[in-house]
């Protein structure tokens, strides 16, 4: 009998960590797949966050999302990258960064997600493709150009003194002559200033040289990706820049984008030279004093080519998927999802602006954000172009040289014409050292 109760009980235990075997495999297989998302903490990513629910749902598979402050993001994708392994499968990513990812080969290739449709409906879709195939999908897009306060441009008094003054109807300026008259009419130190501008040496400040330079058929490079940004249309460009700063806070010389969204949001210019994001907190009662009377026009163009479609400074973020990811079929099936039309139009209020032109023209949005009817048509009506050359030498061209070179001129350091050929000059011998030529 013994002998029998021990076989039955080896028997018992073996059939019971077989079922747990069987149990386990079964729950194994039921668990729903996780597709590990990661991004910056900012307004865009408050917004798609809201559709992590309905694709979950819809789906079954998880999202699980980590958030890495702005200051260190890059850092970090760059270390998970080049480890071979990286903690997500999919990252949401500035415009900017992907080249250098994709040439170096971390980025998994989304070409069967374009199409006619794609190209038709995401005029940005054009910056995502390296070396023909496509490896970002944008979600937030954002355009250069002017953000104004509508409570002054719709004002009689100042309509009837701005015509008494220049002769024509005081708008949000279409041209750059009409935006240096703009400027002038509502600069009323120290209580007004007529446009704000971000002097400090960086990025920003070499914006408002870019948005000049484009609009005068100037270009950063050239087609055999020699320097082209020193001729007559930089030259002129520059020049402008530095007549524009006579109608801004003295300050501005110091100002980045933060200093120059709170000097417009507290209601202290007319006019700001900025992106279109910076709306959202303009338009923000909890934080700006002008809440509900801020619009946008895109940049402004030379006189006689308002209507050409010309480039026109183009910011976006998106997704990526990496090519180490294990669940790829899944990290595309979120992107898809994200970036359709419906699920952009219900995130948008939260803090976006949709990258699709079906998401931009819908009814229900325009509604609650009425500036994105101009926005929308800016986006239509230009060559949405990143602030940087889309390759890996392209941050540090307008970082290293661009950007320094406008300020030297700005501070009386060098002229146009010697700030620009040694910015050129520099830009050369980067493209050299690179291997371009």
């Amino acid at each position: 009998m013994q002998g029998k109760r021990t076989w039955l009980s080896r028997f018992a235990w073996a059939a019971a960590v077989a079922s747990m075997a069987l149990l386990a495999g079964a729950q194994a297989l039921a668990a729903p797949v996780r597709v590990r998302v990661v991004s910056e903490f900012g307004i865009h990513t408050e917004a798609w966050k809201t559709q992590i629910q309905p694709f979950e749902e819809k789906t079954g598979i998880d999202v699980v999302l980590e958030q890495v402050p702005y200051a260190n993001y890059l850092d970090y994708l760059t270390l998970n990258f080049t480890s071979g392994r990286p903690a997500f499968d999919v990252a949401y990513v500035s415009m900017l960064w992907y080249p250098s990812f994709a040439t170096a080969g971390y980025l998994e290739p989304l070409d069967g997600l374009l199409g006619d449709a794609m190209r038709q409906d995401m005029p940005g879709i054009v910056n995502a493709v390296q070396q023909g195939h496509l490896y970002f999908i944008p979600y937030m897009n954002e355009l250069g150009g002017i953000v104004y306060r509508t409570d002054l441009f719709n004002d009689p008094k100042e309509k009837a003194a701005f015509r008494e003054r220049y002769g024509y109807e005081l708008a949000p300026p279409r041209t750059l002559a009409q935006y240096r008259d703009v400027a002038e009419f509502f600069h009323r130190p120290p209580k007004l200033y007529g446009v704000t501008l971000m002097g400090k040496r960086s990025i920003f400040l070499a914006t408002h040289f870019l948005n000049r330079l484009w609009a005068y058929g100037g270009k950063l490079l050239d087609e055999r990706m020699h320097p082209a940004f020193d001729g007559p249309e930089g030259v002129r460009a520059l020049n402008e820049v530095k007549e524009m700063f006579r109608f801004a806070n003295p300050a501005a010389y110091s100002y980045d984008f933060q200093e120059a969204l709170t000097e417009f949001t507290s209601g202290r210019s007319a006019m700001a030279e900025l992106w279109t994001t910076g709306l959202f907190y303009a338009n923000d009662p909890k934080s700006s004093k002008i809440a509900g009377k801020a619009s946008f026009v895109g940049f402004p163009r030379p006189d006689g080519q308002a209507g050409k479609k010309l480039p026109m400074l183009y910011i976006s973020w998106g997704f990526v998927v990496s090519a180490r990811s294990p669940v790829k079929e899944q990290a595309i099936q979120w992107v898809q999802h994200v970036t359709g039309t419906a699920p952009m139009i219900a995130a948008a209020p939260v803090g976006n602006i949709p990258a699709r032109l079906s998401a931009l023209r819908s009814p229900v949005l325009q509604g609650k954000m009425p500036w994105l009817g101009a926005f929308e048509d800016a986006l239509s009506h230009c060559v949405p172009t990143p602030m940087v050359p889309l390759i890996p030498e392209g941050p540090p061209i307008v970082n290293e040289a661009i950007a320094p070179a406008v300020s030297s001129f700005l501070s009386g350091e060098r002229g146009a014409d010697q700030a620009l050929r040694d910015a050129a000059a520099q830009v050369d011998r980067m493209m050299k050292d690179a291997g371009y030529y």
